[in-house]
C-alpha cells in the first residue's frame, strides 16, 4: 500500500512540475501575443501616449514627472522620470497606453508611499546576499561530505558544513520572498493604471488593456517559478536577485 502512495505522490509532483515549467516557459510568449494583438487596436478617444502622459502628469502629479526618451521596448519609470521610446510616444494603441499607464502606476507608488524605495534597498541587500549563495552551498556540501567520510574528522566540521548549506537555503528563500513582493508591487501599479485608463477609454478598451497588464504580470510569476525550479536545470538560467 505504501508503495502505491509513494508512486502516487511522485506522479503528482511530476505533474505539478510539468505544469509549473509550462507556465514558466510559455508566459513570455503569451504576453507578447497579447501585446501584439492590442497594439493593432487604436483607442477611440484618439489620444496619443505622449498626450495621455502629459494629462495624467498635470492632473495627478502637478507636472512633477519628467519625460525622457529611451530605446524601443525599454519604457520605464524611476526617480520621477518616465522613459518612453519615440514609437511609444507617437502611438495611440491600447498596448502602449496600458504599458505607460503601468509605469505611471509606479510613479503613483513612488509619490504616495515608500514601497518602491524600500523594495529597491531590499533588492540591493539581496544582490549582496546572492554573492554568497553558490559559495555557501558548494563549501557546505563539500565540508559535510568530507566529514561524513572521515576526511575531516572533528564533528564540528559537519556543523559548519550544514550551517553553510542552511545559509544558502535562507538566501534562496529570501530571493523568493523578494520576487513575491515585486509581484505585489506590480499588481498595485496595474490597478492604478486601470484607474487612469478608465478616464479616457471605454470599458471594452480597458478590458483589452487589462489583458496586456495581466499578461505582463504573468511573466513575473514565471520568474518566481524559474527561481523555485532553478535547481532542476530544466528552466532557462535565472539570476536569484535579478
Amino acid at each position: 500500500m505504501m508503495t502505491y502512495v509513494i508512486i502516487g505522490v511522485v506522479i503528482g509532483l511530476g505533474l505539478v512540475l510539468c505544469f509549473l515549467l509550462a507556465v514558466a516557459n510559455f508566459s513570455f510568449n503569451q504576453f507578447y501575443e497579447k501585446f501584439k494583438e492590442n497594439d493593432a487596436r487604436r483607442n477611440s478617444y484618439g489620444i496619443t501616449t505622449l498626450e495621455y502622459v502629459s494629462r495624467i502628469n498635470q492632473a495627478y502629479f502637478n507636472n512633477k514627472l519628467r519625460l525622457t526618451k529611451c530605446a524601443k521596448f525599454k519604457d520605464f519609470y524611476g526617480g520621477g522620470i518616465v522613459g518612453l521610446s519615440e514609437s511609444t510616444m507617437k502611438s495611440n494603441s491600447l498596448s502602449s497606453l496600458a504599458i505607460v499607464s503601468h509605469e505611471l502606476g509606479h510613479a503613483r507608488q513612488d509619490f504616495t508611499s515608500n514601497k518602491i524605495k524600500k523594495h529597491g534597498k531590499m533588492r540591493l541587500a539581496g544582490r549582496i546576499c546572492g554573492l554568497f549563495f553558490m559559495p555557501s552551498l558548494i563549501a557546505g556540501g563539500v565540508i559535510s561530505v568530507l566529514q561524513v567520510f572521515d576526511v575531516l574528522q572533528p564533528f564540528y566540521f559537519l556543523i559548519i558544513g550544514l550551517s553553510l548549506i542552511g545559509l544558502s537555503v535562507l538566501i534562496f528563500f529570501f530571493a523568493i520572498f523578494l520576487k513575491y513582493k515585486e509581484i505585489q508591487i506590480e499588481k498595485e501599479a496595474s490597478d492604478f493604471a486601470l484607474e487612469y485608463l478608465r478616464e479616457y477609454l471605454t470599458e471594452p478598451e480597458v478590458e483589452y488593456c487589462k489583458e496586456v497588464l495581466d499578461g505582463a504580470r504573468l511573466t513575473y510569476w514565471a520568474a518566481l517559478v524559474r527561481t523555485l525550479l532553478s535547481w532542476t536545470l530544466l528552466t532557462p538560467k535565472n539570476t536569484l536577485f535579478k
